[in-house]
């Protein structure tokens, strides 16, 4: 099913199959990866420069996955519906051989038929891997739904390189009912920011700073639900420091911001955090003076957008420079 890996045999067979449903409109197959044969794509989203956790291991609190690997870039969703009477295990199977048939680094695999299993690959543990990376609630995607008492979940992940590039593909599936298994296929590229293009600098937070009194950068990313600076932002923080000293007189507060999703306190505590943890860089990195900057964090408290779509959601989180 990867695309450099498929089998003669295999598309023989895709080719001689029916079509089943109609895809939806705007939606194709990722380059990288077929779909199972009989497959509807019901649902389709792409997004660039998108944090996303792959989780590696099984459940070992109240939903909570301990083992997680942080990727971020071009993110497609395919989510696929195919009805009729072929077992969610094949399907599985179908999957995990095409990622092994491609030599892909396996980094989590499994299939449970009780839902509450703390193990890979149960519906609780979809669950809790879902909540990392949420689907629209608009889409009315129903694959932690269903009537099936049997048939299960299963998820396998797996990473490898495709024209250089390293490339993550999460395929999460489901039984609906006995007559509709449900396919959900993330493929992550990590794909290089052109950093010529950046034009959150130093001169450019100097002018909002004397025009607003405050500047809001979106460009200081952190890992998912972390306060850890992800690496490609230093030279965005580098700019902070920058414009702290084109203005020596100014003191700030710097302001974290989150989204709406997970609990108020959270958000709060991981807002104030990641300010903090630019401070901190600030300090021990560009020696700007502590005492010219406070760190706090207000959550999702000061929306910017929408936090009901992906879109918004990426503008409320940010970092905020504060004239005080």
């Amino acid at each position: 099913m990867l695309h450099r890996t498929v089998f003669c045999a295999f598309v023989s067979v895709l080719l001689a199959l029916p079509t089943l449903a109609q895809d939806a409109s705007g939606c194709t197959d990722h380059p990288v990866i077929t779909r199972y044969p009989g497959s509807a794509l019901a649902w389709c989203e792409e997004q660039n420069h998108v944090e996303y956790a792959i989780a590696r291991g099984p459940i070992t609190g109240y939903r909570q996955i301990a083992d997680w690997t942080e990727v971020s870039g071009k993110r497609t969703r395919l989510y696929y519906v195919i009805k009729g009477t072929t077992s969610l295990r094949d399907i599985y199977l179908n999957y995990q051989n095409a990622l092994k048939g491609a030599q892909a680094t396996i980094l989590a695999q499994g299939t449970q038929e009780k839902s509450t299993s703390p193990e890979i690959g149960s519906r609780t543990f979809l669950g809790v891997f879902l909540s990392r990376n949420e689907l629209p609630s608009s889409a009315g995607l129903k694959l932690l739904n269903g009537s099936a008492t049997s048939g299960g979940t299963f998820y396998i992940a797996g990473s490898m390189s495709a024209g250089g590039v390293p490339v993550h593909v999460v395929v999460s599936g489901a039984q609906y009912s006995s007559e509709e298994k449900l396919v959900l296929v993330d493929i992550i590229e990590e794909v290089a920011i052109a950093t010529d293009k950046i034009k959150v600098n130093a001169e450019w937070m100097k002018q909002q700073l004397e025009l607003y009194g405050k500047v809001a950068i979106n460009d200081v990313l952190f890992d998912t639900d972390k306060a850890t600076v992800q690496a490609s932002s230093l030279p965005v923080i580098a700019e902070i420091a920058k414009v702290l000293g084109m203005l020596p007189k100014l003191n700030v507060y710097i302001v974290g911001h989150t989204d709406m999703t997970g609990t108020l306190h959270h958000n709060m505590e991981l807002s104030g955090e990641r300010a903090n943890e630019v401070v901190r860089i600030l300090t021990t990195d560009h020696a700007v003076a502590a005492a010219r900057m406070e760190g706090y964090g207000v959550g999702p408290l000061a929306p910017v957008a929408t936090n009901k779509t992906d879109e918004g959601k990426q503008l409320n989180r940010r970092v905020e420079l504060v004239a005080r």
